[in-house]
């Protein structure tokens, strides 16, 4: 009896692990199973890329094995320390906001808004930070104007989390200056957009 090749990869390094990935594995943890072996088969299933009911074929001996694997690893320190400023991600070349000090107020705002709940929204995150290069000459690059897109920000699931990790903290330790950066704009042009965004809202629709 022949029977069918299955693929399993075993993620084994940060660098194999993306947004959603990462999503998984805390969405996973923090639910309630009522077995270790429903647990054991969600996360094999989210990370290592597989349909549940070809994990029947496994044994639970090694199915455990696996998830130590996984576990060990997302116990482990991730590189934020090494800012990420260029990409290629699905074909094109991405790069991060150039200069946060002339970051315009949409982009401020959708971050700030996102960072409420960084974790839920990281994808949408990077999909405001990392944009496809226009123009680059040596280190200096242009990125595409921010022009916010929810489809678009789904794609960005699939962003290295090493890139996001690092980005996140360098943006967090820009806040003051980020701040100050805003004081560019007059209290009109900052209430008229919290405005707008308050109206988006409520009334369900995504932030543009």
């Amino acid at each position: 009896m022949k029977y069918e090749e299955i693929e399993l990869t075993i993620p084994t390094d940060w660098n194999d692990i993306t947004i959603g990935m990462y999503q998984d594995f805390v969405r996973i943890n923090k639910k309630k199973f009522d077995s270790d072996e429903e647990r054991t088969a969600e996360l094999i299933c989210a990370l290592c890329k597989v349909e549940q009911n070809k994990l029947e074929r496994f044994k639970y001996k090694d199915l455990k094995y696996i998830v130590k694997k996984i576990s060990k690893l997302m116990d482990s320190e991730i590189d934020d320390k090494t800012l990420v400023k260029k990409l290629d991600f699905k074909g094109s070349k991405l790069g991060l906001i150039p200069n946060f000090s002339s970051i315009t107020l949409g982009e401020f705002v959708d971050i700030e808004d996102y960072c409420k709940d960084a974790y839920s929204n990281l994808h949408k995150l990077m999909s405001v930070m990392y944009r496809p290069i226009v123009k680059e000459k040596g280190d200096r690059y242009k990125i595409e104007e921010y022009s916010p897109d929810e489809f678009k920000a789904e794609e960005y699931l699939d962003f290295p989390i090493v890139a996001s990790m690092s980005s996140l903290s360098f943006f967090f330790h820009l806040g003051k200056q980020l701040k100050l950066a805003l004081l560019k704009y007059s209290s009109r042009e900052v209430e008229k957009k919290i405005k707008r965004l308050e109206r988006l809202q409520r009334s369900g629709v995504g932030i543009m």
